[in-house]
């Protein structure tokens, strides 16, 4: 994308051939000497933060320091679950269906259960008890055994086990004691799970 720019504004933007409608470009590329004729500059990105902690929206092309930049709007997302409200502010249930409602055709009504918006701490605490619970699962049978028959676990399991447990524990408080998207950004990032046996 471009940016045709005329006395320090931006007068268009778009690809070459948007702009440039009845001119050809060997192999779809404007040389230097064009671009500069005809004011074109190409459009660089803003910061666009990560998308798993941040909602990006695109926003309008600028000139910032005199270059055309195509800018973003990065809004954090919750980290702490929140009551789900109606647009009045009004608390939200979760609702079940109930045959004998709307005089007998049935219907969704209101349990007495809050409706929560779940923020990012409680996603990324599953996600790593999911990912500790992989990594043991595959010598789960090994501590069955031990408990129905008195089969020692090799030492190496042992370790490998109790490795990963801690590195759950570790990462959940870390979690929890994130104050804002930015540190829970680098708690996720980093993590520290022992290789397996």
């Amino acid at each position: 994308m471009f940016a045709k720019i005329t006395d320090g504004a931006i007068e268009a933007t778009g690809t070459l051939k948007q702009l440039f409608p009845n001119t050809s470009f060997p192999a779809g590329v404007a040389d230097s000497d064009f671009k500069t004729a005809n004011g074109l500059q190409d459009i660089v990105n803003a910061e666009q933060k990560d998308r798993k902690y941040y909602f990006v929206t695109q926003g309008d092309v600028t000139l910032v320091g005199g270059v055309a930049t195509q800018g973003f709007t990065n809004t954090a997302m919750a980290i702490e679950d929140v009551d789900a409200v109606d647009d009045d502010g009004n608390q939200l249930y979760v609702q079940v269906f109930d045959a004998s409602a709307n005089g007998g055709e049935g219907g969704m009504v209101d349990t007495s259960e809050k409706l929560i918006t779940r923020g990012l701490k409680y996603t990324f605490k599953n996600q790593i008890k999911f990912q500790a619970n992989s990594a043991l699962a595959p010598t789960d049978w090994m501590v069955i055994r031990k408990a129905e028959r008195d089969v020692a676990i090799p030492d190496s399991t042992v370790t490998y086990r109790a490795a990963v447990i801690t590195e759950c524990a570790r990462l959940e408080t870390a979690i929890a004691g994130a104050e804002n998207v930015d540190a829970l950004a680098v708690v996720m990032g980093a993590q520290n799970w022992p290789e397996q046996v």
